[in-house]
């Protein structure tokens, strides 16, 4: 596995989702507290841009169906729904290693 830059700490704030690349993925970066979390981009359930979701606790929410999954593990935590249609997402979000070195954050793909 290959650790790539793909930002310095001081480009995403605690609360934060910004949309970074990565070895020709497409993947949103996520600042919890003092944690950082690399995921999919895309929702898996319908594809839509997690990047305008929002954070709850260590999971990211989709903006489009509030599909929430856990950034650590890709788990999903509620599956979607749209107005009053229950839906299921039939795979999990796909996560990638996170590490810091000095004020560089890298990500393992």
């Amino acid at each position: 596995m290959e650790y790539i830059r793909i930002a310095g700490t001081g480009d995403i704030a605690p609360g934060q989702i910004i949309p970074v690349e990565a070895g020709g993925e497409k993947l949103l970066l996520a600042q919890v507290g003092s944690d950082y979390f690399a995921a999919q981009r895309k929702c898996p359930h319908l594809g839509f841009n997690l990047c305008r979701g929002s954070l709850d606790g260590g999971a990211v929410v989709c903006p489009l169906h509030k599909a929430k999954f856990d950034l650590a593990s890709g788990k999903i935590e509620r599956d979607p729904k749209l107005l009053f249609i229950k839906m299921t997402v039939k795979n999990d979000l796909k996560t990638y290693p996170v590490r810091i070195e000095g004020d560089a954050v890298l990500v393992g793909v």
